[in-house]
């Protein structure tokens, strides 16, 4: 039997809050601090903050929180995206008091302390990016972001040695990032009559008042980027993507190809390592081709290749593409961040393939220029 789940949003929270019932003994509750993500302010802060999420705090010592959690089996992270930091724990639905009363705590209450920040911080989150930097993806992905918008969802997702962030620098942005115009609370699995009434007695009914906004989206094509390293080897093209073309870009990835819809048939499936997806944010997009391999040639060829089918994508195999392009975006969703995109048969039809950012990663004496695509 089908189980009924509603979801519902509170306009009188002391923040934002949607929620959802469902049936089960799991709950999972997410803070998200909007407009406190890495397109916000001096590169690599947020990063840092976020990394302070589950320390100690005004109430309570981080030992005694994560000790607690585990004796009641919950779980927890603390992350940055582009857009927000995002607290996130998953835990039994008794226990809920228990951990909207923490996560308030996380963000209503921090307890900044500088031998944390020396001692805890700047290791986990060093060690958080260096993990990333490792792996050529990501280092290609971020050389388009950052060749796509240059400044906001341009710049770095995480902290570096090479940044200059001082402690005074995390808690000021924290005090201008934790606010109750920039938190929402999303929730599942949970009452929503009572996640309401702790919510309202936590501390999160004590955030300032007051909120931030989001830096202007700029967009710029036509950069490229080579950046020589040992292993994999990857390339890579990518188009900035209004919001209002989100739509639009979901059916091209779809007739081109996405590791979204496994199985298919569309042309970069027949590419080795070749895929496609949209990366999608609050303001703006990124629309991503790539091919990884660990042989350079192949990837080399194999760029061309997807550059070659993108931009030969016709009329009907874009309108054929619709209704993977509904299935692939009902995947990629979720309750905890949705977008809300709207696929309709005229998404995608008048699709041009124009100028793009390339990057190159890995062997770079193999790999193609970007005017040789």
């Amino acid at each position: 039997m089908l189980s009924r789940i509603s979801a519902r949003a509170y306009s009188t929270a002391p923040v934002k809050l949607v929620s959802r019932d469902a049936t089960g003994n799991l709950s999972t509750l997410s803070v998200v601090v909007n407009n406190a993500g890495s397109k916000v302010g001096k590169a690599g802060v947020p990063h840092l903050l976020s990394k302070f999420g589950f320390l100690n705090n005004e109430v309570k010592s981080a030992l005694r929180f994560t000790r607690e959690a585990e004796l009641l089996g919950g779980a927890f992270s603390s992350e940055v995206t582009r857009d927000a930091i995002v607290l996130s724990a998953q835990f039994l639905k008794k226990d809920l008091p228990y951990f909207v009363e923490s996560l308030g705590n996380a963000v209503a209450k921090p307890s900044f302390r500088p031998h944390e920040f020396t001692e805890t911080v700047k290791p986990t989150a060093l060690a958080e990016s260096a993990a990333a930097h490792a792996c050529p993806e990501f280092v290609a992905l971020e050389a388009l972001h950052q060749q796509s918008f240059r400044k906001g969802l341009g710049q770095p997702l995480y902290y570096s040695a090479n940044q200059s962030v001082t402690f005074d620098d995390v808690k000021e942005f924290a005090a201008s990032a934790f606010t109750a115009g920039n938190v929402s609370i999303v929730a599942s699995g949970v009452n929503e009559a009572d996640l309401a009434e702790f919510v309202a007695e936590s501390a999160f009914a004590g955030l300032p008042a007051g909120s931030t906004s989001a830096p202007a989206v700029t967009t710029f094509t036509g950069a490229e980027t080579r950046i020589a390293s040992s292993g994999a080897s990857v390339a890579a093209f990518a188009i900035p993507v209004a919001k209002a073309d989100y739509a639009a870009y979901e059916v091209v990835a779809a007739a081109a190809g996405t590791s979204t819809l496994v199985g298919s048939a569309a042309p970069l499936s027949k590419i080795p390592g070749a895929d496609s997806k949209l990366f999608k944010y609050q303001d703006a997009g990124l629309f991503v081709v790539s091919v990884t391999g660990a042989d350079a040639h192949a990837v080399a060829s194999g760029i061309k290749a997807a550059k070659q089918a993108v931009a030969s994508l016709s009329a009907s195999a874009l309108s054929g593409a619709v209704k993977a392009a509904e299935l692939s975006v009902a995947l990629q969703d979720s309750f905890e961040f949705s977008h809300n995109i709207k696929v309709s048969a005229d998404s995608g039809k008048n699709f041009k393939l124009g100028p793009f950012n390339y990057v190159a990663v890995g062997n770079t004496d193999v790999l193609p220029y970007a005017d040789e695509l």
